[in-house]
């Protein structure tokens, strides 16, 4: 029994990790960061023209009549 005690002593749980550690960095890492501002920007632009193209479509307009 005493070697089971030992062994779960050096098991580490939640509550080992200190207040000033943050979750996803790594060890010799910095600190996870996301995306740049230019991605975020560009991803935006990119959904609101595309929800744009959707609704001009389904508002019954569009890039003119396709049926002669």
């Amino acid at each position: 029994m005493a070697e089971e005690d030992s062994f779960m002593d050096d098991v580490p749980t939640d509550r080992d990790v200190t207040a000033d550690s943050k979750p996803g960095a790594g060890v010799g890492r910095g600190p996870v960061t996301g995306p740049p501002r230019w991605v975020k920007v560009f991803g935006i632009i990119a959904i609101a023209l595309v929800l744009l193209f959707v609704i001009i479509h389904l508002a019954g307009g569009g890039m003119g009549s396709h049926t002669p």
